[in-house]
């Protein structure tokens, strides 16, 4: 049997430090509006609002992730029907949750319509350096860059800031493939071990602004 992989509460490569580079470069100012989609149990929220004071909010798809830590600004939710009015919010982050999503299109267009005007999308996710890729695990869609940027072109958000964070990711896989084995990494991402290679999968943060609107 294979083993599964339990990784923690906070589950993505960097932990916050990725977080606080895009809340650095993005400077919310005190009671800004933000939601996290796809937050899981919510812990980034919290750490936005005890943090940096943000009005920020989670919306998660997963019934028993949104209430496992009761949570009130959790809120059970799909991402491409976002409970917040047209231009209502300042910023929305999509950590480790848009490869994941069903319809990222759909998501990114959603996206665009809560944001005010010059308002923040924060992406920090897995990309592909290699070949693009459908896995069937923890992971979804690995998209390339040029992708990933035409699909936030095509929705009216300019990229105003890309990083790789991808020794991050790689030094996560490591750790797990130490504690559990390659075979079992493997069978939790949903691919094989010669898909990934074809992959290469990089993690990003990717900032970019809403500029435009249809």
């Amino acid at each position: 049997m294979t083993e599964h992989i339990c990784l923690g509460e906070i589950c993505r490569p960097g932990g916050f430090k990725i977080t606080d580079r895009a809340l650095s470069f993005c400077r919310f100012p005190p009671g800004a509006h933000l939601a996290d989609l796809g937050c899981g149990s919510g812990l980034t929220v919290e750490y936005l609002r005890r943090k940096y004071h943000l009005a920020a909010w989670g919306i998660e798809k997963d019934e028993v992730a949104a209430k496992s830590q009761g949570r009130d600004y959790v809120l059970v939710g799909n991402a491409m029907r976002l409970p917040f009015d047209q231009g209502e919010l300042d910023g929305v982050l999509l950590e480790c949750s848009l490869s994941k999503m069903e319809a990222p299109a759909r998501v990114l267009k959603e996206c665009a319509r809560v944001l005010k005007h010059r308002g923040y999308l924060i992406i920090s996710d897995l990309y592909a350096q290699g070949k693009r890729g459908e896995l069937s695990g923890l992971l979804g869609q690995v998209e390339d860059k040029e992708t990933l940027f035409r699909a936030l072109t095509e929705q009216g958000f300019k990229v105003k800031l890309f990083e790789d964070y991808s020794q991050d990711l790689h030094a996560m896989w490591g750790q797990l493939i130490f504690r559990y084995g390659l075979k079992a990494l493997c069978h939790n991402l949903g691919a094989d071990k010669e898909t990934l290679q074809q992959i290469k999968c990089g993690y990003c943060l990717i900032v970019a602004r809403k500029e435009a609107s249809f």
